[in-house]
């Protein structure tokens, strides 16, 4: 796919991940659903906000040294203002820049620190999700597809299960090193990284007896773009207060819903809107 193709294709990846957050949201309304989810949430919560409190000036200082050696990248590549940039030569030249790149840094460490407090809340309810709430919200998302139910899971394939299930491990563990070798975008592309694997480690439990790994990878592949827009929907509703609460619920739901359509339709471009059979139902 071109880089021009994969431009066009971000509005339809992002109406796909609001369809299934819309349908996401009708599966979680539920007294059960919502109770737990609530509980999770408000745990999680909590538990971070007093690690974040306790731990301020370590937290602070790991931000500031990614910040540093972010915008020294920048600098040194010309997309900001480098120490030898100055005009006036000599100290004189070299203050307004440092002073520049000082704001910047301080800037990008606290945006640092927020996404990493928002990011750390939803990785450990996306680690909890499992135990506490996917039965229930596999159950109910499974209502909408009842194809899906029935179906017979094709030829077993060693390899391609592997690779599915291996898949998000290897993007942990050495994704985040390729994205900060790459100067400037590295932050952009590390929060585009950890939004996608926050939601593809859910996939293996919601297909899990519905699909062979050939099948899996085939949903996946098809739901890749809609998955990542799906996480970068699910960071920014942590921080809305009290549809918060429904995070989890949501975040389980939700990577049902783009599971089951991507089964669906494996062939299909994520996010084309008169592909998808499920429709949102009336209200």
């Amino acid at each position: 796919m071109s880089l021009k193709d994969r431009f066009l294709a971000i509005g339809p990846a992002f109406g796909e991940a609001v369809i299934c957050l819309t349908l996401a949201l009708r599966s979680s309304l539920r007294p059960g659903i919502v109770l737990r989810s609530s509980g999770l949430c408000l745990l999680m919560f909590g538990l971070w906000s007093w690690v974040f409190y306790a731990h301020f000036e370590l937290i602070a200082k790991a931000a500031g040294l990614i910040s540093i050696f972010v915008v020294y990248g920048a600098a040194t590549l010309g997309f900001l203002p480098s120490l030898s940039g100055g005009s006036g030569g000599g100290m004189a030249g070299i203050a307004p820049a440092l002073a520049m790149l000082l704001v910047y840094a301080a800037i990008l460490t606290a945006a640092v620190i927020v996404v990493l407090y928002i990011g750390l809340i939803v990785l450990s309810i996306r680690l909890a999700l499992r135990w506490v709430l996917m039965d229930s919200l596999r159950t109910r998302a499974l209502e909408r597809y009842p194809q899906l139910a029935t179906r017979t899971p094709g030829e077993a394939n060693l390899l391609h299960s592997g690779r599915f299930h291996l898949g998000p491990w290897l993007g942990i563990g050495i994704g985040p090193l390729l994205c900060l070798a790459v100067p400037v975008i590295n932050g952009v592309l590390l929060l585009l990284l950890l939004a996608y694997l926050n939601v593809r480690f859910l996939v293996p439990a919601a297909l899990s007896g519905l699909a062979s790994g050939t099948e899996q990878m085939q949903a996946v592949r098809s739901q890749r773009g809609a998955t990542i827009a799906f996480g970068l929907l699910i960071l920014l509703l942590a921080m809305m207060p009290v549809l918060n609460l429904l995070l989890p619920a949501l975040l389980g739901a939700g990577s049902c819903h783009l599971a089951y359509r991507g089964l669906d339709h494996p062939d299909g471009t994520a996010g084309a809107a008169c592909m998808p059979q499920v429709s949102l139902p009336a209200p």
